[in-house]
C-alpha cells in the first residue's frame, strides 16, 4: 500500500486529539497518477459505490492504515468517517468484575456486622 501511494499527491493524518477533537495533517506531493483503487488486490478490506458506505472488518494484529479515495483515483475527496470496535472479552471482564465486587460487598458487610455488634458489659467483682 505504501508503494501504491509513493509519488502520488495525498494527505496524511499525522495525529488525532479527542478532547477537543482535532486532527493534524501533512500533505505529500507527487507527480504520478494513481491507478483505480478497486483494481488493486493488496487492500485488506474495501468498500466502494455511491452513497454512504459501511465497512465491517475483523482486524488482525499489526499496523493498519485507512485510505479514502475517489473510485477513479482523482483528487478532491471529502469524507465523514467514524469508527468503532468490538472487544470480545469486555463482556466477560465486566461480569467477572461485578461478581467479584458482590463477593467483596458481602464479605465487608459480614465483617462490619461482626465489628460493630455490641459486647455485653460484665459486672466487676468488688
Amino acid at each position: 500500500m505504501i508503494s501504491y501511494l509513493r509519488g502520488i499527491d495525498h494527505t496524511l493524518v499525522t495525529d488525532v486529539e479527542d478532547s477537543p477533537f482535532k486532527a493534524s495533517y501533512r500533505d505529500q506531493t507527487g507527480e504520478r497518477e494513481p491507478s483505480r483503487p478497486a483494481d488493486e488486490r493488496f487492500w485488506a478490506a474495501t468498500t466502494h459505490g455511491a452513497g454512504t458506505q459501511t465497512l465491517e472488518w475483523e482486524a488482525a494484529d499489526g499496523d493498519w492504515s485507512v485510505v479514502v479515495m475517489n473510485a477513479d483515483g482523482s483528487r478532491g475527496v471529502s469524507a465523514d468517517i467514524s469508527a468503532d470496535a468490538k472487544v470480545g472479552f469486555l463482556d466477560e471482564l465486566g461480569w467477572s468484575t461485578l461478581g467479584a465486587a458482590a463477593i467483596f460487598l458481602v464479605a465487608a458487610a459480614g465483617l462490619l456486622t461482626l465489628g460493630l455488634r455490641t459486647r455485653p458489659v460484665r459486672a466487676r467483682a468488688a
